[in-house]
């Protein structure tokens, strides 16, 4: 007797719905598992109907049942949904008790806090009315010879693929969106990733940065002691077109493997100290500054936390302030060596967005100098001497 397999599922969706279940595993070795179908189709029809989880008429590519938000941006109202016994991060999510370690999109499309155009990454699945309207152009863009323009804007902005962030980002055919990860969730490495030369060994899927995945609490910052880490220079890039160009063999990506200098690959003013030639510059000088020390033009990144002066006394790790490790470690450290470990963009800012303008993980606005209210947070987390 054949047995006639029948689906229950439950979609949560804005745009789209689609549920991948992964299994991820408490090891280094974190590929995806479950039934074939949970994920693809094979002709996309069953009985005349569409096999996309929000019955669309859209088709993915890869026989896929749905898009990359559809699976991590449900509009659920948990940071983490448990669907047939598999955990499924969300991205995308109204859940009261936080957020994942890379924010929200939630605080974009208002389904979190108050709707903000400004308070995150406004990829095109959020749809149009949610298209940043503040700027024209990329914060901290450079326009490098040979580009026309700025490759990645408002209107072309993706999760993935060469206008995007997650996968391939190659710069000619470049796949957009759920083809840019072909075979990184079934090749998914977790925890220490150290080598990073492929997506699916790099840190989150961001090809060539190198991390560590926290494995106490899945995709959070949920403590001191149970953290991502995030692995950083004590210099910052400097882009150009010859040995430190952020274009390789596996398309766009950071040559120096940090998560500054992935940001750095389309903000670049905000991290490089200078650029090569034929990179117009646009405003006030390129970079933080003409090197590593202070004072800066730009606030520093890839750059050494101070083991003098008031900031010798951050040495708790501080989730709302992050810091990076110059060593991938295999594990997560409460501990923060001033002197050692370095300031890096996610120090401020949150990747996807945040409840704040510009995706800052803190309210800028109520940063008071020499007030008790805020003591030890936000900025005086390293400023700790101006905070009391």
């Amino acid at each position: 007797m054949i047995r006639k397999r029948t689906h229950h599922v439950k979609t949560y969706f804005v745009r789209t719905a689609l549920v991948i279940p992964l299994i991820v595993a408490g090891s280094a070795g974190a590929k995806i598992t479950g039934e074939c179908d949970n994920c693809h189709t094979m002709h996309n029809s069953q009985q005349g109907a569409s096999m996309q989880f929000n019955s669309s008429a859209t088709v993915e590519r890869n026989l896929l049942r749905g898009d990359c938000l559809g699976c991590h941006g449900q509009a659920t109202s948990q940071k983490i949904v448990n669907i047939n016994g598999s955990l499924v991060p969300q991205v995308m999510h109204s859940d009261p008790s936080g957020d994942l370690a890379a924010g929200n999109f939630g605080y974009i499309t208002g389904i979190k806090g108050t709707a903000s155009n400004s308070h995150g990454h406004n990829v095109i699945a959020l749809g149009a009315e949610f298209k940043e309207t503040l700027i024209t152009n990329l914060p901290g863009g450079i326009k490098q010879s040979g580009h026309t323009g700025y490759i990645v804007n408002a209107s072309n902005l993706t999760c993935a693929g060469l206008n995007g962030c997650h996968g391939y980002r190659y710069s000619s055919g470049s796949p957009t969106d759920v083809v840019a990860l072909k075979g990184a969730h079934h090749n998914n490495v977790d925890g220490q990733l150290a080598v990073a030369d492929t997506a699916a060994n790099s840190y989150r899927f961001l090809v060539g940065v190198k991390g560590y995945e926290n494995q106490t609490d899945k995709w959070q910052n949920a403590s001191s002691t149970s953290h991502n880490e995030y692995y950083g220079a004590t210099t910052p890039m400097t882009l150009g077109c010859g040995a430190t160009s952020c274009h390789g063999s596996n398309g766009v990506s950071p040559p120096n493997h940090t998560i500054s200098g992935f940001c750095g690959t389309c903000h670049g003013n905000f991290h490089t100290i200078s650029v090569g030639s034929g990179n117009d510059t646009n405003s006030n000088s390129a970079g933080i500054g003409p090197n590593i020390t202070s004072p800066f033009i730009r606030h520093p990144n890839d750059v050494v936390l101070p083991a003098t002066k008031e900031y010798q006394n951050y040495k708790v790790y501080s989730i709302q302030a992050p810091i990076g490790r110059t060593t991938v470690p295999a594990s997560a450290s409460g501990t923060v060596t001033p002197g050692t470990d370095v300031v890096t963009c996610l120090s401020c800012h949150m990747a996807h967005a945040s409840p704040y303008p510009d995706m800052l993980r803190w309210d800028y606005t109520q940063m008071n100098a020499h007030q008790s209210g805020d003591v030890n947070t936000g900025c005086f987390t390293c400023h700790t001497t101006k905070d009391n």
